[in-house]
């Protein structure tokens, strides 16, 4: 009996040690075997074979990722917003003559066509310039990640009720972690400041602040006696939007991604940039179809959508695809 045991516990042995690890557990558990699984599957597959007509080297496997509405939940409003209009809130509690300038006058009356109206005339800068860089000017670096990771240890979602741990989407964090098996380098490029990422991008992607990019506000540096700084402006340096992804991604990594993810418009100009190039890339759309489990929306998509089926990007179906859609 000892001897049948000690063969049958010898060959499973065998067997584990010589089974690719792919085969040996599935990398993304919580997306459906469906269409969009086996072609994210393949593609990694391909790219990472030697033996392939796509492969391709590990310093040259780059893939950039969108952040809100791709990593986490953007609805009703990008989870930033609600930090900023409560620092507005704080100032106005401190100094209320500032109910009487903009943009404090449009929160404090919920003015909502003055923002609208900023938009529709693409004063794109002005409306960055006020929401994102004026409610924390004159901060030290330190001071703006002070507050915020304060903000964000009290700060629950009004429909969900949990912090933003709680709203990343798991079936991304595992591509995420495939993909960085499988030797690829991952980063995140958000439209949102990129400041404010960066003080929960370890622990919630695991990807390490200086993977993150975004919208920079501009910083000017201070030195008086034996200490020195930078101090948060007024204005808005750089907004990491349509185009401008694709600049920053070049400027920054200096190789053109071979997959990348978003799920908006303002993706649009970086999924095109890696799906229209001669090596083998993977744009991947993400679509909100759930309202059940999340949000169902085709808010800001018109240009996506039409432009996914012509160059022929995979969409993800949050409600097919995905078994579960939050990291609980």
């Amino acid at each position: 009996m000892k001897l049948r045991s000690g063969i049958l516990f010898s060959f499973v042995l065998v067997l584990l040690l010589h089974t690719p690890m792919a085969l040996a557990a599935d990398p993304l558990p919580s997306w459906n075997d469906t269409a969009t699984k086996k072609v994210i599957v393949e593609f990694v597959q391909a790219v990472t074979d030697k033996n392939s007509k796509d492969y391709v080297p590990p310093a040259e496997r780059v893939t950039t990722f969108d952040n809100d509405g791709t990593l986490w939940t953007e609805k009703p409003v990008y989870t930033h917003v609600f930090a900023l209009l409560d620092r507005v809130k704080d100032q106005m509690s401190s100094d209320s003559t500032l109910k009487e300038r903009q943009p404090y006058k449009a929160i404090a009356t919920k003015d909502k066509v003055y923002f609208a109206g900023l938009f529709e005339n693409r004063a794109l800068d002005t409306l960055a310039d006020e929401l994102v860089a004026l409610p924390f000017g004159g901060m030290t670096s330190r001071q703006y990640a002070d507050w915020n990771q304060d903000w964000l240890k009290g700060w629950k979602h009004p429909k969900f009720g949990v912090g933003v741990q709680g709203l990343i989407y798991q079936p991304m964090v595992e591509l995420i972690r495939y993909l960085e098996a499988n030797g690829f380098q991952v980063f995140i490029f958000t439209a949102d400041e990129g400041a404010f990422l960066r003080l929960v991008s370890q622990e919630l992607y695991g990807l390490a602040p200086e993977r993150v990019h975004g919208s920079r506000v501009r910083a000017d540096y201070i030195a008086e006696g034996d200490k020195a700084g930078l101090i948060r402006a007024y204005r808005v340096e750089y907004v990491n939007n349509w185009a401008a992804k694709p600049r920053l991604i070049e400027q920054v990594i200096g190789v053109r991604p071979i997959l990348a993810a978003g799920n908006s418009n303002g993706d649009e100009h970086m999924l095109q940039y890696v799906a229209l190039q001669e090596r083998r890339s993977l744009p991947l759309l993400v679509h909100h179809t759930d309202g059940d489990r999340e949000y169902a929306y085709d808010s800001h998509t018109d240009k996506v959508i039409p432009r996914a089926a012509k160059e022929g990007w995979t969409v993800i179906d949050m409600k097919s695809d995905w078994k579960q859609i939050f990291f609980r």
